[in-house]
């Protein structure tokens, strides 16, 4: 008897271990200084990645609330339960799985150079020496290193592209779309090298936290599927392209 009341009981268990938790909140973690993905306009945090979060916030009956924190300390949020998801051009690589879940990928990248025009980098064979600035926590340092670059840290990233013009870095490097906005800010820089990595982005969110999981999964594959996604990064792509002098 007390064998058939655990079988008939099993699922109720395995469904409680993922349930949702009953908050009527979604906290997103985000690092606001990466067009066209997560960034502020008007004071507004907005972007690609808050689009989907905020789908994300529709489809499960939540009110979408944002965090603003520097890039290097998102994926804690997420682990230590501050917040539900971050988002904000996170590559999805298998060490920073061991620290969080992640959604399927949702957008392909890779990490390009970024230099003065007058002084180009146009390798990751030419670092030794230079001085390269990065986001802080950015998966592409162990690289830097091994290449025998000095590596500068940044919380904020458009600080990077200011101190390459000024002469305090020699260049940086960042995932493709945060290099192409620095390009279009700072007329002294362009992108000088080819892609010097492979990257997908993935919306990270509590190993527990399965049901959520799932829903960010759906939502992407549905908004994959209609063209949404696509469509709203070629928006977001027009507008910072008009907005992003500063």
């Amino acid at each position: 008897m007390k064998k058939l009341l655990f079988l008939l009981f099993l699922p109720l268990l395995l469904l409680g271990c993922t349930k949702d938790d009953g908050s009527t909140t979604l906290r997103v973690a985000t690092s606001p200084d990466s067009p066209p993905f997560a960034f502020k306009m008007e004071g507004e945090v907005c972007g690609v990645d808050i689009d989907l979060v905020k789908e994300v916030a529709k489809r499960t009956g939540k009110q979408l609330v944002i965090i603003e924190m520097p890039f290097g300390e998102l994926l804690e949020s997420v682990r230590s339960g501050k917040a539900d998801l971050a988002v904000g051009t996170i590559s999805i690589t298998e060490e920073r799985k061991q620290i969080v879940a992640f959604s399927n990928p949702y957008y392909k990248t890779g990490c390009v150079i970024t230099s003065p025009l007058a002084r180009p980098v146009t390798s990751a064979n030419d670092l030794q020496g230079k001085k390269v600035g990065i986001t802080q926590g950015a998966r592409i340092t162990e690289l830097c290193v091994e290449k025998g670059a000095s590596v500068v840290p940044y919380s904020n990233s458009w600080a990077i592209a200011e101190d390459i013009v000024n002469g305090k870095l020699d260049c940086a490097i960042n995932d493709a779309p945060m290099a192409r906005a620095y390009a279009k800010d700072k007329d002294e820089l362009a992108i000088t090298s080819p892609f010097i990595s492979d990257d997908y982005y993935g919306v990270a969110c509590g190993k527990e936290n399965k049901a959520l999981l799932r829903s960010v999964n759906k939502t992407i594959k549905s908004l994959k599927a209609g063209g949404e996604l696509q469509k709203k990064l070629d928006s977001w792509n027009r507008l910072t392209d008009e907005k992003i002098k500063h």
